[in-house]
């Protein structure tokens, strides 16, 4: 009995102790033409971010935008959008440098 005591008060300990995945893994939500708009969005690097409000066309424009290259990108259709081109992108987040402006 005192070693599966002993054993609990081990687990308990070490659950407690070591961090977390979920604690590291951070997510976020951009609106295309909100963030587009202002340019600002609530995400950080690393973060999984849904990328909803886009059509077929401008799925390149807003990977290219907010997606890290080296990670896993996935389109998918909006099936809650009425319009049959509507998409939403799941990638990890990487800020990037606004380009400059072409005169």
């Amino acid at each position: 009995m005192k070693r599966l005591v002993f054993a609990a008060a081990v687990f308990a300990f070490a659950c407690h102790c070591a961090p977390s995945q979920a604690d590291d893994e951070r997510s976020c939500q951009i609106m295309a033409a909100a963030a587009l708009l202002s340019g600002k969005t609530n995400c950080r690097d690393g973060d999984i971010a849904t990328i909803a409000g886009v059509t077929t066309k401008e799925v390149p424009e807003a990977i290219a935008r907010y997606c890290d290259f080296w990670a896993q990108i996935i389109v998918l259709p909006d099936a809650s959008a009425s319009d049959a081109s509507s998409r939403f992108v799941l990638c990890k987040y990487r800020q990037r440098e606004a380009a400059p402006s072409q005169p």
